[in-house]
């Protein structure tokens, strides 16, 4: 366990205030508290997202095994702390309510009130980063190196590992992006079918399966550079249950859509909504990805001498 700069402990005290930050009420909007996780859940994603990357970052380098020198995991810290230092800004100035797309202007503030919980969680943010920004300058952060953990065996790039790359990529273009993931009837009082992609309709939904794909694509990119942190099964393993999971979150999304009443103060319920291709072709891409990740796991063998040795150390047991 190696001795943590003062610096770091600021960054994840900064951490541990963005994740109580977002179990408070950020609005309060004609009277009623609007919470955060609900209210903005981009940005409370974002916030949770710098928190964890913190924690990360502070834990990995007490234990030693940081995969980045320190200046450059300062540097990440920081990084991810000041977009959400700006969501959070831009949300203050900016809320949510009464405009469902970005871009609506000052105009959208309407009777909306922001609340303690947002002061805290910029912060927060604040915090984390300043203690990231100054420890990534420090002399200690210049002469901490990386000590990245490494496995023994590697597999290097192999096509299975290609193809789970490429369907962890699909599985968050497709729904998540420009494309079109329902068709809505009657949103809003409106009789014209809308269009909505997944990025605005399924916020904390799409903000899981971003982190699902960047891990995957990162294991991937670390396995081709033969610097992959685990056995060429266990990469497998791993990148299979996480693609996996983030099918089968699609796949619930596909099933149970968001869209119950019409929008805003109406109780009205929608029309139709139809699933469109883009949440089918990411449904594919998971599954594509997880079957790959699995295939790979499962062409991985030890090697002769590994196996010999154990066979060996079984018929002494006996």
């Amino acid at each position: 366990m190696r001795r943590v700069p003062a610096l770091l402990w600021l960054v994840a005290a900064g951490a541990i205030v963005q994740l109580v930050s977002v179990t408070l009420n950020f609005y309060e909007l004609r009277g009623e508290p609007q919470g955060a996780w609900y209210g903005v859940p981009h940005t409370s994603d974002l916030i949770v997202a710098s928190a964890v990357v913190a924690i990360v970052a502070v834990g990995l380098t007490a234990a030693g095994r940081q995969p980045f020198r320190g200046r450059t995991i300062g540097l990440l810290a920081g990084a991810v702390g000041v977009l959400a230092a700006v969501q959070v800004v831009y949300r203050m100035a900016v809320p949510p309510y009464g405009c469902l797309q970005y871009g609506c202007g000052f105009a959208a503030k309407g009777d909306t009130e922001v609340l303690t919980g947002m002061w805290i969680a910029l912060a927060g943010c604040a915090v984390v980063v300043v203690g990231a920004l100054l420890y990534a300058f420090s002399r200690t952060a210049r002469e901490t190196p990386a000590a990245a953990r490494i496995a023994g065996r590697q597999s290097g790039m192999t096509p299975w590992l290609g193809l789970a790359g490429l369907g962890s990529v699909a599985m968050f273009v497709f729904p998540f992006t420009v494309f079109t993931l329902y068709t809505v009837e009657g949103f809003f009082g409106s009789r014209v079918t809308q269009p909505w992609g997944g990025w605005l309709s399924l916020p904390h939904t799409s903000s899981l399966i971003l982190a699902a794909t960047a891990i995957v694509v990162g294991l991937v990119v670390a396995a081709a550079r033969g610097r992959s942190p685990f056995s060429p099964r266990a990469l497998g393993v791993t990148i299979g249950t996480l693609a996996l999971l983030a099918a089968a979150r699609i796949l619930y999304r596909l099933l149970d859509h968001p869209f119950d009443t019409a929008g805003g103060s109406s109780e009205t319920p929608v029309g139709d909504v139809t699933v469109e291709l883009g949440g089918y072709l990411g449904l594919a891409g998971a599954l594509l990805a997880a079957v790959a990740g699995f295939v790979h796991a499962a062409q991985q063998r030890a090697p002769a001498g590994e196996r010999s040795v154990a066979g060996e150390a079984t018929l002494g047991a006996r």
